[in-house]
């Protein structure tokens, strides 16, 4: 039988609640309870759900047997990143966030495989808290597409990748961003076209500035199948050729590090899903839901099922491939 393991999905603890209900003002957020129920409002336009199935791990199993998911490797809601905080206040979240996302695993035993967050504006910090969080029993880190004035490409970013490699977490990137500007500010454009955008940069900084040649080891697993890197790949494999800037950064051509990325299955279109399987191959797609957000499948599972893939296929996006991912297989 089939271990189905969703690798893209989230929580806000209630421990991030309560210290955001002392601490939300420095970092623009506030919680607010109305007749609609409970919600983390951010920035300047951002709102997030606190009900229970966002922040009681004993709610969330009740909809993971019905769906069919047997693990959740659990993140924290991309907002409690907080990429732009001063760093004392971005690490002083995170460790709330990592405790007790490895409480909530405790809560489920065997049901939760908790990703960390880390003040990543800080990377020696950020390597630190990685190192910390390792022994609490977590699997893997979320980050956003950038850190405050550090894209991912930036140098000062080693610390951390150097932790990531070494602890064997694979790097799940998740943009978010609290106060849109210009045309991202209009139409829910920022979570529709925003995030996707940013995810395809963020990849493309990883592959040209050199970051995935100097870390031989790290793992990448891109949100949202990948955003718009997998349409990007034959124009930057042609930019690659024609242009030396292209290629200051990186030795090999962007097609050689296919194998060192791994894509969600949240697309919403089968035949957009097939492509990614066609090009990066079933061994780098995993299953995502986004849950318990509203943009993401109602039933992942059954969607990839409906794929018509082979069993091996089937078997290792449904749960293989994050489990290894994760280090599920063994002990690290």
């Amino acid at each position: 039988m089939t271990h189905v393991i969703d690798l893209h999905n989230h929580a806000v603890t209630e421990d991030v609640v309560k210290f955001l209900e002392r601490e939300g003002a420095r970092l623009e957020t506030r919680i607010v309870t109305s007749p609609q129920g409970r919600f983390a409002e951010i920035g300047a336009s951002a709102r997030r759900p606190l009900h229970a199935r966002m922040c009681d791990p004993g709610a969330r199993v009740v909809d993971m047997d019905r769906i069919g998911v047997d693990v959740q490797a659990v993140s924290c809601t991309p907002f409690v990143l907080y990429a732009d905080a001063p760093p004392d206040l971005a690490l002083a979240i995170a460790q709330v966030n990592n405790d007790s996302l490895a409480s909530f695993a405790r809560a489920q035993p065997g049901r939760f495989a908790p990703l960390a967050s880390v003040p990543l504006q800080d990377p020696e910090r950020a390597a630190r808290e990685l190192e910390r969080a390792e022994p609490l029993g977590l699997h893997g880190v979320e980050i956003p597409a950038r850190a405050g004035s550090l894209d991912l490409d930036d140098r000062r970013l080693e610390p951390f990748w150097a932790a990531a490699e070494s602890l064997g977490f694979p790097v799940c990137i998740h943009p978010f961003e609290a106060s849109p500007q210009g045309p991202f500010a209009r139409y829910g454009l920022s979570a529709l076209v925003g995030n996707l955008f940013d995810t395809g940069l963020a990849a493309t900084l990883l592959v040209l500035g050199g970051v995935l040649e100097r870390h031989p080891g790290l793992q990448v697993v891109l949100y949202h199948g990948g955003g718009t890197f997998p349409a990007l790949l034959a124009r930057l494999q042609k930019g690659y050729e024609l242009s030396p800037e292209t290629r200051s950064g990186a030795p090999k051509p962007p097609s050689e590090y296919l194998d060192r990325f791994w894509l969600d299955t949240v697309t919403f279109d089968a035949r957009w899903l097939g492509y990614l399987l066609g090009c990066f191959g079933a061994e780098q797609i995993v299953l995502g839901s986004d849950y318990p957000l509203p943009l993401g499948p109602r039933d992942p599972v059954a969607e990839v099922r409906a794929l018509g893939l082979s069993e091996a296929e089937e078997r290792a996006v449904l749960g293989g491939n994050a489990s290894r991912l994760l280090g599920l297989e063994g002990a690290r």
